[in-house]
């Protein structure tokens, strides 16, 4: 049952994320989209490069082998991946902007923190420390949420 879940949430936000990408015109983005976007690729590369220690998956499941890890951008937030998705679709928004695709980047913001409280709930119970990492760090928004 908790694969399910897993896959469901994954599931749901690659179709989401699919049909913001699909509906965007790329070729004409301002600087500030261009920003946005250039802001959550910077964040998200430096999430992926850290987060090899502990063996990176797409599923809320933390791996046998993962480790515990608080270092780059997880020091100030714990789902740094989230919250790069989430600039781009900003980053998106901002040129772009119409009715449907503001329900589906609140549709995917609702998948996301549904995602992380799962994944959350999980972290917690591997491992320890992760309950007082959490009174350290914010969710995805530095100092703010």
């Amino acid at each position: 049952m908790k694969f399910i879940k897993s896959l469901v949430l994954v599931a749901l936000q690659f179709i989401i994320i699919f049909w913001l990408v699909i509906g965007s015109s790329i070729s004409s983005l301002s600087f500030l989209s261009i920003g946005f976007i250039g802001l959550a690729l910077a964040l998200l590369i430096w999430a992926v490069f850290i987060m090899q220690k502990s063996k990176l998956r797409i599923f809320p499941e933390p791996s046998t082998q993962a480790t515990l890890i608080i270092d780059g951008p997880y020091r100030y937030i714990r789902h740094p991946m989230y919250t790069s998705i989430l600039l781009g679709v900003c980053g998106l928004l901002i040129d772009d902007f119409t009715l449907f695709r503001l329900g589906l980047s609140l549709a995917l913001t609702i998948v996301l923190i549904f995602k992380l409280d799962w994944e959350e709930k999980l972290l917690s119970d591997k491992f320890d420390g992760y309950s007082q990492y959490m009174k350290f760090t914010k969710r995805l928004v530095p100092y703010i949420y």
